[in-house]
């Protein structure tokens, strides 16, 4: 079931995927048009899911449910997977690609392969306090608040610590 995504709790289950290339307006449109027919029908063990999705810095489509109405199952999280790989496969847009990092750098999102990270934090192009994409988040809460942080506040200030040691 289909509802404002200001509206769900904020304790909301949440799903980050992130594109492997900016979005343009017609993969905004496609996407969350297909979007919005999936999360209408989208349900767990026959019961409707209210549910809802955006897109955010052309890059990020993100769903998530109010399990307060009904929890989302596995069999209904696997659907949703089988959904995005769908929409991959008919945009040619990743949404699957983990080895690609975020930053929001000079207000741009900027994607840096997890072996380009140590390299830029030596060039200084990325440094503790750039900001980070952490789609590991699981609620609406956390996308508010925990998703987009400092990167040296997360698990990549291993590379920050190196760096400050050489």
């Amino acid at each position: 079931m289909l509802t404002d995504f200001n509206s769900l709790s904020e304790n909301s289950r949440t799903w980050v995927y992130q594109a492997n290339r900016k979005l343009t307006a017609s993969d905004k449109e496609k996407c969350l048009s297909q979007l919005d027919a999936f999360l209408n029908q989208w349900a767990a063990h026959g019961n409707d899911l209210m549910a809802s999705g955006i897109i955010k810095y052309d890059y990020f489509l993100i769903i998530s449910t109010d399990e307060s109405f009904n929890m989302a199952s596995g069999c209904s999280i696997d659907t949703q997977v089988r959904f995005m790989q769908q929409l991959s496969s008919e945009l040619g847009i990743d949404f699957f690609q983990r080895t690609n990092i975020a930053f929001l750098i000079n207000n741009e999102v900027e994607l840096v392969s997890l072996g380009q990270i140590k390299i830029e934090v030596e060039k200084g192009r990325i440094s503790s306090q750039t900001l980070f994409f952490d789609n590991t988040i699981q609620t609406k809460s956390q996308l508010d608040n925990n998703w987009c942080v400092e990167a040296g506040k997360t698990w990549l200030n291993r590379y920050f610590k190196q760096a400050a040691s050489v």
